[in-house]
């Protein structure tokens, strides 16, 4: 997403943790850096210690890992920093004084030319918002552009954790069977036009972790269309519209997709469908 009153790349995240210790409440501008622990490819700094086995040590080695292997984008050309404040106090202090126009969230990706940052605070929620912000970065770290509906469809699946099967979001799938309530149609196209994250409504989150859940996981020529997409956002920065190719690949893309939801829909909720 872009933060389009400044100019700033601006990715809503949400992040969990698994530290033990809560140090004293801070209101500073300074963020934080007492300890940190670092990798090739991210670094966390916090007011906690973090040791190599710590739960968000050990969740941000293996999302990195996962995002690789399964969407095979290219290794990142830059490292990810993530800032980890030990309460939700301090860390909206310093949000609300550094990015006064940001609305408030448990956590926050924000990309500049300077560094790809992830910003949250250590709560129960940690490393779900991790997960997801996580994504982002890794994405903005390899990749030269990524489509906002991409971003969050992509963010959103990973946010849910690897042991659940499939990666099903509950969530999601109860927006969406409110939608098929509706008369809902999927509209990939629509999605694409979207530019500015604050335009992007519950629906669209969970569309967009729909047509991305769909890809991966339905069809080999729905799942190349996504893959070598991906690969071109390597190099271009005005990357062609993924509805086209995916036309092409899967001429029923639009009712296939319906039917998969309903499937998920069938398999996590069968209580539902009796």
């Amino acid at each position: 997403m872009r933060w389009s009153a400044t100019g700033l790349l601006l990715i809503a995240l949400v992040v969990h943790a698994g530290c033990q210790t809560t140090p004293r409440t801070t209101f500073s501008l300074e963020r934080p850096d007492r300890h940190s622990f670092a990798t090739e490819h991210f670094e966390i700094l916090s007011d906690v210690r973090l040791e190599s086995n710590a739960p968000t040590v050990q969740a941000l080695q293996s999302l990195r890992e996962d995002l690789i292997s399964v969407l095979q984008i290219p290794e990142q050309r830059d490292p990810v920093k993530v800032y980890l404040f030990s309460d939700e106090v301090s860390y909206r202090y310093y949000m609300q004084a550094t990015w006064r126009d940001l609305p408030p969230r448990r956590a926050y990706f924000v990309g500049t030319s300077r560094e790809l940052a992830v910003y949250s605070f250590i709560s129960p929620h940690v490393l779900e918002d991790l997960r997801h912000e996580f994504t982002h970065g890794i994405l903005h770290a390899s990749l030269q552009s990524v489509p906002l509906w991409l971003d969050e469809g992509v963010a959103e699946y990973f946010e849910v954790d690897a042991g659940v099967a499939e990666r099903v979001s509950e969530t999601h799938l109860q927006e969406l069977s409110t939608a098929l309530a509706e008369g809902w149609s999927p509209g990939l196209y629509r999605l694409e036009l979207i530019s500015d994250f604050r335009d992007l409504t519950q629906r669209d989150y969970a569309e967009s972790w729909a047509w991305v859940h769909f890809m991966l996981n339905s069809t080999p020529e729905a799942k190349e269309v996504l893959l070598s997409y991906l690969q071109g956002l390597k190099t271009t920065k005005t990357p062609w519209r993924l509805q086209e190719r995916l036309e092409k690949a899967v001429p029923s893309y639009s009712d296939d997709l319906r039917r998969h939801v309903e499937q998920l829909l069938r398999g996590a909720f069968p209580q539902d469908n009796q």
